[in-house]
């Protein structure tokens, strides 16, 4: 192989592993959250609908994110349920922050925890101040 040969199959070599790098940041999944891995957001809820895999989608005024509970409905929490406590009301979501090729402003919209009027309705953070939902 010459020289040229070389040089090419570095480049090629170094493209594949930041390629890789960036794929098992952006697929890896969320496990056992702390404090540190997540954002405030608070918005006024304006629609809450199920998603797929039984997911609990939350959309809040004047934000183009994606936030849901991941498998809320199995977690003893329901639409009817959230509609009466949360709908039209302002809430505080903590979403997990992470940056990936498709969240490049840290915002995964996975909510790890979620609050109204100082009482907390969901709370999947390990180590917080605030008792987890248990399934």
């Amino acid at each position: 192989m010459g020289k040229i040969g070389k040089i090419w199959f570095l480049i090629v070599f170094v493209l594949f592993l930041a390629f890789m790098a960036v794929a098992i940041q952006t697929f890896r999944p969320v496990r056992n959250v702390e404090p540190d891995d997540v954002m405030e957001i608070s918005g006024r809820v304006i629609n809450i609908q199920e998603g797929s895999g039984f997911d609990i989608v939350i959309t809040l005024e004047n934000d183009d994110h994606y936030y849901y509970i991941n498998r809320g409905l199995q977690l003893s929490l329901t639409i009817e349920q959230l509609k009466t406590d949360i709908l039209n009301k302002t809430v505080t979501l903590y979403p997990i922050k992470r940056w990936t090729i498709f969240t490049p402003d840290g915002n995964m919209g996975h909510v790890s925890k979620l609050i109204i009027d100082d009482s907390v309705i969901f709370n999947e953070i390990i180590n917080d101040t605030h008792e987890q939902t248990t399934k």
